[in-house]
């Protein structure tokens, strides 16, 4: 393509001065870019020995959002003998992107016939930057003046610039009466310090714009301190230093008293909690201590022998409303944890066969006593691995249940064990032949404090949680409970849970029998109660136990200072000295001997006082028989054991 110039000493002149502006001149000709004077090339970034660019080219150097601009006012002009300006953006080589304004008109036919576009572009950055500037200006005053929040402007050296009109509804001032003043002097003496601090951490960071904002206390017009929440936004130099603050303040004295409100709620709710645990765990050991003494001798009488017909029933009925009024405060108990969300599982190895045979064992006698024929079928004697203990908890409600409300005929229990999603779910059903429940009852049975009608609590008694404990158990473990009945001839309670196959032989007994001991044993039983000493020593007294007692844990410290023990039984709540107390005593001298906590506490965080004391198991009251004589055979040691392990 031919290079083309102007000709005449005045376009030669005009040319000059477009130049020294900083203007470039350009001419095209049939679409083809005919010349481009040497600032054009500055213009875009490019060297005159890059040669001109096509029109195609050229468009690849505007802006992609602006290039069907730039093509649109080009054919515009190759139509029209009006000029046309236009703006659009450049893009250098480098990335560089520049604001041009480019003028263009179409000029009269040469001798040749031909028709030449000739224009000149400008580069305006600069200028459309201070009309940003003007027009972001106008954008803030706007916002600022009818914004609720006050926003300011403050200056390095010369104070608050600018106040909008919400400073007087957040602080009372005028705005004028702001301008000039410096921010400290309407900030509470005690937060100047720390937000000069933050701030000189931004400054030192160059973070210019934080998501932290501050909150601290200033002094109104009027005297009194307003909570206020700023996030400035620090205007820093080339030289690093902060020139200029940009903030928004607001007003949050009503969130910080709907906070200081809810704090104290808080505290105040968890004070209550506490009361309510406190009161859940006195009236579990006041209700326990004397439960100890009417189940533990009931018991011993019972077994005794020498009693008259008469004096047997009257003998079961004591041991039957014990057991029963043991029941409900275990319900209590169980169902706080729950809502607490405090109850964990402890799973471990058992067998299924077991787990069903020392469930029914415990409501053979009552089964039999209405002439009920209690069965146990089970599938197959797998051994799981789970929480036993709960596991036998829903398994003695649903019994219990189906015992209570059978009036005759039969109560059976089935175990079966599957596979479903890789996991081995254990099945268990317990049916009865008793009335039948509708649809309606059943639902309703599994909500708390809910029986099947209105007339079971009078008849039968009970707290109606029973069957919700067991529903959160069931959930707990990841499993369902449910139940069936045609409402008519008796009805199916039932559950599934998955479970682990066990990895190990060593199954545990879910119900523990009482067994000889392997050697004579020296006991130390620290009791406050003499009831609960009797018992204790009537139950050991048919074992091979030499049994020391003493009455709290200052006289137990002191006795196990002097003898050598195989096994201390340790009361938690004693005068003088606490049972933990004297655990840790014990243990202070070095002294390793096994340590039980024989207690009526028996809430998780008692459990866990008594091994953070050092001891090593826990028996609950009211005593089984079969629990002690486990903890005898499993934590006593002989002596010489102990001196080895010391």
């Amino acid at each position: 393509m031919t290079e083309h110039t102007p000709e005449t000493a005045s376009s030669s002149i005009a040319l000059a001065a477009l130049e020294s502006s900083g203007a470039g001149w350009w001419r095209i000709l049939d679409t083809q870019t005919a010349w481009w004077s040497p600032q054009m090339y500055a213009l875009f970034g490019l060297k005159p020995e890059d040669g001109l660019p096509t029109i195609e080219e050229l468009y690849r150097l505007y802006h992609p959002d602006d290039a069907n601009l730039a093509a649109r006012s080009l054919m515009k002009l190759f139509n029209s003998d009006a000029p046309l300006s236009f703006r659009y953006r450049a893009v250098h080589p480098s990335g560089e992107v520049r604001q041009h304004l480019s003028w263009g008109r179409r000029e009269p036919p040469d001798a040749e016939g031909r028709r030449w576009l000739v224009g000149m572009v400008m580069d305006i950055t600069h200028h459309v930057d201070d009309e940003a500037l003007i027009e972001g200006e106008r954008a803030f005053r706007f916002v600022a003046d009818h914004t609720s929040d006050m926003v300011v402007r403050m200056r390095v050296g010369t104070g608050l610039t600018y106040v909008s009109p919400a400073s007087r509804a957040v602080l009372g001032y005028s705005p004028s009466e702001m301008v000039g003043k410096q921010p400290s002097e309407m900030v509470a003496a005690d937060d100047v310090e720390r937000i000069r601090a933050l701030l000189g951490q931004r400054i030192a960071r160059r973070e210019t714009v934080s998501n932290e904002g501050y909150e601290y206390r200033g002094i109104h017009k009027d005297g009194h301190q307003v909570w206020l929440e700023a996030n400035p936004r620090l205007v820093i130099n080339g030289a690093g230093e902060m020139v200029e603050i940009v903030d928004v303040v607001r007003d949050i004295s009503a969130r910080k008293q709907a906070e200081a409100e809810l704090h104290a709620a808080r505290i105040e709710a968890e004070a209550a909690s506490r009361a309510k645990s406190e009161f859940l765990a006195n009236m579990s050991h006041e209700l326990r201590t004397p439960l100890t003494s009417i189940l533990g001798f009931s018991r011993l009488i019972g077994a005794g022998g020498g009693l008259s017909e008469g004096d047997r029933g009257y003998l079961d009925l004591i041991r039957s409303a014990g057991e029963t009024l043991l029941t409900v405060v275990n319900d209590i108990l169980d169902f706080s944890k729950l809502e607490a969300g405090a109850l964990t599982l402890d799973p471990e190895p058992f067998s299924v066969a077991a787990l069903g045979e020392g469930a029914t064992a415990l409501l053979r006698e009552q089964a039999d006593g209405k002439g009920l024929a209690l069965t146990c079928e089970v599938a197959e004697d797998a051994r799981l691995s789970g929480d036993v203990t709960r596991l036998r908890q829903v398994l003695l409600n649903l019994l219990s249940n189906a015992v209570k409300f059978t009036a005759t005929g039969s109560v059976r229990l089935t175990l079966t064990t599957g596979e479903a999603d890789g996991a081995t779910v254990l099945v268990a059903s317990v049916t009865d032949t008793g009335c039948g429940l509708d649809p309606t009852q059943i639902e309703q049975m599994f909500d708390r404090f809910t029986q099947a009608d209105g007339s079971v609590s009078r008849k039968f008694g009970g707290t109606g949680l029973g069957l919700a404990i067991s529903r959160r158990l069931m959930d707990i473990m990841g499993g369902e409970i449910g139940a069936t009945s045609d409402g008519e001839t008796g009805s199916t309670f039932w559950f599934r849970v998955p479970l682990e196959r066990a990895e190990t032989d060593q199954i545990v007994g879910v119900e523990q029998a009482t067994q000889d001991l392997e050697r004579p044993l020296r006991v130390l039983l620290a009791e406050d109660n003499p009831a609960n000493r009797t018992l204790i020593s009537a139950l050991l007294g048919s074992m091979d136990v030499a049994l020391d007692m003493v009455e709290n844990g200052e006289e137990a410290v002191a006795a196990a200072s002097v003898e050598a023990y195989d096994l201390i039984l340790m009361d938690m709540q004693m005068p003088v000295l606490d049972g933990p107390s004297a655990a840790r005593a014990i243990r202070a001298r070095g002294d390793l001997t096994p340590i039980v906590a024989l207690t009526a506490n028996v809430l998780p965080e008692q459990i866990e006082q008594c091994r953070a004391a050092g001891m090593q198991g826990h028996v609950a009251k009211p005593i089984d028989p079969r629990a002690l004589m486990a903890a005898l055979s499993d934590y006593a040691r002989p002596a010489q054991e102990k001196a080895a392990a010391a």
